[in-house]
């Protein structure tokens, strides 16, 4: 129907099935928006679609439904929604009883182009997480378990504002009651006061493994022959011993001995050690059946971002790759989630 003085056209019928703009149905909309975010909108358009459910679209139909929608979940997420039903998770606990609630974050880096794919600055997606590992026990090996449980966020996050939304992602689960909050991460720049100023109660723990990689680097150029035997030296001490003993041993090093270049690694690695210490307390860590290792994190930036956003030539703006990472988070995250979404967007 048309208005005879404007020309401003209305579609009741569409209205009444609930279409899109795009003239999709709730449902179609978002089968849509899974295969944009399941793999290229290109391949979405040409195989997933016709086979999975007869829709025959247009590649620039796939990509501007899934794009409108993850614009409207990132909407609703700094508006403050959390999806679903407040349920407290059956946390997992330590060696001595106690329930303990683990978050992490972390950052990778997407490609990007400009207006009318002019060169452009790659920018850092945050990948953050709040989830329940399985227990270790302290004398196991593995540094880090499988989630019973996860929560993740991604996007062209600031810090500040991740914070607040990964705090009412752990409320909503119930991480307010857990008896112990730790913190893992890398040790990346702004992370530790990240955590001081968004979860001031967590335990802050240094992934292992990055510290081993600080050591493996020097380890090479102080003894480049014996190096990965030297390197099991250390971080065995680093893990058994601590921080503090791996620094001890380092500066009983011989510097006379060194050159000019591997004196600089010397200093910069125990810089590195100094700086971090506090959070280097693996033995009690390991003794308390805790994880020692982000791999929970570093695995969700493969599984969440790089696995849909960073294929082989892919170039994105900034407004398409931040409302996808927030729908791959989305999806990734405990499967109530992505139904909790769609089924307030049906509503709406």
């Amino acid at each position: 129907y048309h208005c005879g003085k404007c020309g401003w056209g209305s579609f009741p019928w569409d209205a009444t099935l609930r279409l899109s703009p795009l003239r999709l149905t709730p449902a179609a909309e978002e089968v849509t928006t899974l295969a944009g975010v399941l793999e290229s909108f290109g391949k979405a358009a040409d195989r997933t679609l016709p086979k999975l459910a007869g829709l025959r679209l247009s590649e620039s139909t796939v990509e501007r439904t899934t794009e409108e929608a993850g614009a409207r979940l990132g909407a609703r997420l700094a508006e403050g929604m959390v999806f679903g039903l407040a349920t407290a998770w059956d946390w997992n606990r330590d060696a001595a009883g106690r329930t303990c609630a683990y978050l992490s974050l972390d950052a990778t880096g997407v490609l990007m182009q400009g207006p009318d794919g002019a060169k452009a600055e790659g920018r850092m997606v945050y990948v953050g997480m709040i989830y329940n590992p399985q227990p270790r026990s302290a004398d196991e090996e593995a540094l880090s378990k499988p989630c019973d449980g996860a929560r993740y966020l991604a996007g062209l996050y600031g810090l500040d504002e991740l914070g607040l939304q990964m705090r009412r992602q752990g409320g909503q689960v119930g991480m307010n009651a857990a008896d112990v909050w730790i913190a893992l991460t890398d040790g990346g720049n702004g992370l530790e006061g990240f955590v001081d100023v968004n979860f001031p109660q967590a335990e802050k723990i240094l992934d292992f493994q990055h510290g081993a990689t600080h050591l493996a680097t020097f380890a090479k150029q102080f003894r480049p022959e014996t190096s990965e035997k030297l390197l099991a030296a250390w971080c065995h001490t680093l893990k058994h011993a601590g921080g503090a003993v791996m620094i001890r041993v380092l500066e009983r090093l011989d510097r006379k001995k060194m050159t000019e270049e591997v004196r600089l690694g010397h200093d910069g690695l125990l810089n590195y050690l100094r700086k971090n210490v506090d959070r280097m307390d693996y033995p009690t860590y390991l003794r308390n059946g805790w994880q020692i290792a982000s791999g929970a994190v570093e695995s969700a930036c493969k599984t969440v971002v790089n696995q849909r956003l960073c294929l082989g030539g892919m170039r994105w703006g900034e407004d398409g790759s931040d409302a996808v990472a927030h729908l791959r988070a989305l999806y990734r995250s405990d499967p109530d989630q992505w139904d909790a979404f769609w089924g307030y967007a049906m509503a709406a």
